[in-house]
This record gives structure tokens, sequence and C-alpha cells, in this order.
């Protein structure tokens, strides 16, 4: 009886559908299940599609994808995307989660971000690079680094916010040794988001300066169960030491004219306020994305959605 309700739990835990919950209405294509709640047919082909043209990509780029079909829950609230996680609880500043022992991915829909923002689409290429790295992989780990790295050069994640994080670090010399990044990343914000950006910018470094063929080369690898140094040396010809320096004088080359040219100060002023309109910009197109959506919903009556059994699986 005890071994039954230990099955019993496990099961609950890893298959978020088994919770008490609202219906959840399950959409299908070539490669992908998205189950969702509610008023979001549209967002989830919206997904779906996206999902396909990422599985694309990163399949041209490694060779490697995850077994098919991969399940993405997309969650209307911050209380579904909580009990959608078949483990530890995110972070409250969460809105996507991958498992890839589960093939798994959590999203928390347009609607749960606070201001609709339309960036769901880059979470979902983010969260599934990860599941694509981990299995290309096959079992051998990556240095934390690289994971982040790559999977916000597939999801195209840099922004200006992002180059000034950069910038601040290398001007204020306060880069993070890639040493320290390989293990996870920094719990302090502000350090956690340098770590980011200086893992985007390390594997971006990698494949412009040595080839597109270099970053599958250094993954591969790892799955031969190189280490580091040795699956970058034979990917690169450099070891992690010397290809460090020289993208940190890259780096120092690329803002060394900052000071120069107008005050720190002024400079990241103005960048700000080019954030702040393109964020304004963004949202004001989600919201009226989500509007159009929702009307042509209510038109429609949210009929089920094409591969539904039209009530949703029980969650």
């Amino acid at each position: 009886m005890k071994r039954i309700l230990v099955l019993l739990l496990f099961s609950i835990l890893s298959f978020p559908e088994l919770l008490p919950a609202a219906s959840w209405i399950e959409l299908r294509s070539p490669h992908f299940i998205l189950k969702y709640q509610g008023p979001e047919q549209k967002m989830a082909a919206f997904l779906l599609q996206k999902a396909e043209e990422t599985r694309d990509a990163i399949m041209r780029e490694i060779g490697q994808v995850p077994p098919s079909p991969c399940l993405i829950y997309l969650a209307p609230t911050w209380e579904a995307f909580q009990g959608a996680q078949p483990g530890n609880q995110p972070p409250s500043w969460s809105v996507g989660t991958a498992y890839p022992g589960l093939n798994l991915i959590v999203l928390k829909s347009l609607r749960g971000m606070k201001g609709g923002r339309l960036e769901i689409e880059e979470v979902l290429q983010h969260e599934y690079a990860h599941l694509a790295l981990a299995t290309a992989l096959t079992g051998h780990e990556a240095p934390q680094w690289l994971n982040e790295g790559f999977a916000m050069l597939q999801s195209r994640g840099w922004s200006l916010s992002w180059d000034y994080i950069l910038s601040r670090g290398v001007l204020a010399k306060e880069l993070i040794p890639l040493e320290e990044l390989a293990d996870g990343l920094p719990l302090d914000q502000r350090q956690a988001e340098l770590a980011y950006a200086q893992s985007f910018s390390f594997v971006s470094y990698i494949k412009n300066e040595f080839g597109p063929a270099a970053l599958p080369r250094f993954i591969r690898g790892l799955t031969h169960g190189l280490d580091v140094e040795a699956a970058l040396r034979q990917a690169t010809g450099l070891g992690l030491r010397d290809m460090e320096r020289r993208w940190k004088e890259e780096l120092k080359r690329r803002y060394s004219w900052i000071p120069i040219v107008t005050s720190f100060f002024s400079l990241w002023f103005l960048a700000s306020l080019l954030f702040l309109l393109g964020y304004w910009l963004k949202r004001r197109k989600a919201k009226r994305i989500l509007e159009e959506w929702e009307r042509e919903e209510a038109l429609t009556g949210n009929p089920p959605a094409p591969g539904s059994s039209g009530e949703g699986d029980e969650g």
C-alpha cells in the first residue's frame, strides 16, 4: 500500500493534468502538444507555430532536438502556472520553466504577465532551447554560461537593456570570471543580470568569431565526453582561458568609446528612454493582439481547438 501511495504521488507531481483544477484543452502540432485553459485558442495556435519554427531552427543549428511530442502548458494565471510545475516552485518573476527529464515546458500566458508583454514567444524559444541542449548533450553536463547563452541566442533575447548591463560591467571592471559561472548563476539580481548578459555575449562571440559551425562542434565535443577546455579547443583552436581573454579584449574595444564620446550618464539616460519607448510600443502591440483574439473568440463562441476532445482534459 505504501508503495502504491508513493507511485501515485510521483504521478501527480510529474503530470500536472492530474491535479484538481480547471479543464485543460489540448491542441496538437506535428511535434508538440499544448494544453491551455479558457479563451487562449488563438495564442495557443500562435505558440504551436512558433514552437515548430524554433524546433526547425535548432535542428539546423545543432542537429538535435527533444523527442516528440514535447508537452507545453500555457497557464492563464500565476496559480495555474505554479500548479503545472512538477517540482520546486519557480521564483515570483518567472514566466517560463523547462524540464528536460520530462520533455515539458510550462509558460505563463500573456494574460498572466504583468502588462501583457509579447515576449512569450521569446520565452518559449528560450525554454525549448534548454530542452534541445540537454537532449544534444545526452546526459553530459554543460557549463551554465553555455546553457543560458545558447538559450538566449535561440530566443534572440538580446536588447538594449542587456547591452547596458554588459557595458556597465565592462566599464566598472565587474565582469564575472566564466569559471564562476560554470556551475550556476548568482542569486543577487544585479549579478544574475550581468551573468546572463555575459553568457549570451560569450556564446555569440564563439559563433561570430569562429563561424556558425564552431558552436555545434563545441557541443558535440561535450557530448562525446570531453571537458569544456578540450571541447572548446577542438572546436575553435583556443582553450577557455585564451578565449575568455580575447572576448574581454573585444568587449573593452567595443565599449571604451563611451566615456570619450559622452558622459556615461547622459548616454544611458538616452538609452533608457529608447528602451522604455520600445517597451511601450511592444506592450501596446500585445494589447492590440489580445483584444483582436478576444473579439474573434467571442464571435466564434470559443469552439474546441482542433485535435481536442471539446471538453478538454480534466486537470
